[in-house]
């Protein structure tokens, strides 16, 4: 399955495009899979609990100076400056997320301590050394040049500082034409080129310098906001179609709508996985 090609313009519009959809039928302020367990059975709890989850994983603290990198309208940092008292960064090649970020911070009370601007995570907009974590949650995949965000991560990261990236990888190295079908349906409607397979990112980050790097698989915890997608697509598409035929959305609204139908088909049936990489760097 060869790559395709997404110019920031592309992304851009993608997210612009399907803004009122996120808002409405997802999030003001998250952009991901939610996480489900035992304690959090409501969408609105699994998205905070996916916070919770991923600042756990960071081990944020007040001592922690943190970026993450295409933070969307910045439910993970805001949450981390609320709840944890750390120091957060984020930015994001979308001027309205950001926009929305800060008014986000707002709302939680801490301005003063989240500061987002706009930047691509291909040439981080900070020195050296700055950073004791850094957080990308579901946005490396939107990049051709993986190795490249990764050394600017590596760049920006003090010794000793943490990585968490979580996001969709490939899971399997050969696929039937009708599974790559599915699969570039997804990946099309989500303006993303292509997925790493998870041995593959795990070189990379090695490659970078990263040490105990690790990898956690979601699917039990995201599945239900997997189905919730599903269920959307088939409530949505519909209506998207319509409004695509009076020029009242665009097409891509529509592939959309398709893409939140396949997602679950590309997860169910192992073709890729949800997770994350948690890495190191030396002391």
């Amino acid at each position: 399955m060869q790559p395709k090609s997404f110019s920031t313009t592309d992304i851009i519009e993608f997210y612009n495009e399907t803004a009122w959809e996120y808002r409405f039928f997802w999030s003001e302020v998250n952009l991901h899979y939610g996480f489900y367990d035992d304690a959090h059975t409501s969408h609105r709890e699994a998205m905070t609990n996916s916070n919770s989850v991923y600042a756990d994983k960071l081990d944020a603290d007040e001592t922690d100076t943190i970026l993450d990198i295409g933070t969307g309208r910045g439910g993970l940092p805001v949450h981390i400056a609320a709840e944890r008292d750390a120091d957060v960064h984020g930015i994001d090649i979308d001027p309205s997320h950001i926009r929305d970020a800060r008014a986000n911070a707002r709302e939680r009370d801490v301005a003063a301590s989240t500061a987002f601007s706009v930047g691509t995570y291909h040439d981080i907009p900070y020195p050296d050394d700055t950073f004791d974590a850094v957080s990308g949650i579901e946005t490396v995949c939107h990049s051709a040049q993986k190795d490249r965000v990764l050394e600017e991560i590596r760049r920006v990261l003090a010794p000793g500082g943490r990585v968490l990236l979580s996001d969709g990888y490939m899971s399997r190295t050969a696929l039937t034409a009708p599974e790559q079908e599915t699969v570039r349906t997804v990946l099309d409607g989500w303006a993303v080129p292509e997925l790493a397979h998870v041995s593959e990112f795990r070189t990379e980050l090695e490659a970078a310098g990263f040490t105990n790097v690790t990898f956690d698989d979601h699917y039990d915890r995201i599945m239900p906001s997997s189905r919730r997608q599903r269920w959307l697509s088939r409530a949505v598409t519909p209506l998207l179609k319509a409004a695509s035929a009076l020029g009242v959305k665009s097409d891509s609204s529509v592939n959309q709508g398709v893409t939140l139908y396949h997602q679950y088909d590309v997860l169910d049936r192992g073709l890729a996985v949800h997770g994350d990489f948690t890495a190191e760097l030396p002391a």
